[in-house]
């Protein structure tokens, strides 16, 4: 079985070497991890029930996400 991601067009989906944490201004704790911005700020704030603006976003490399 093939489990290589593809995008919608059918091509390898990309593979990126920088991701975005939303980070809890309050606690510093990492919410969730992204490739988009206001993806990652959209998941965080329905994971906690606290406005975007609770959150600040940091870039990550593929290195730190192991």
């Amino acid at each position: 079985m093939n489990t290589t991601a593809m995008s919608a067009f059918g091509s390898p989906a990309p593979k990126f070497e920088l991701y975005l944490a939303a980070v809890d201004k309050q606690t510093g704790a990492v919410i969730t991890i992204g490739e988009s911005a206001p993806g990652v700020l959209a998941d965080a704030s329905e994971k906690t029930g606290l406005p975007k603006d609770c959150f600040e976003l940091r870039r990550i490399s593929r290195e730190e996400l192991k």
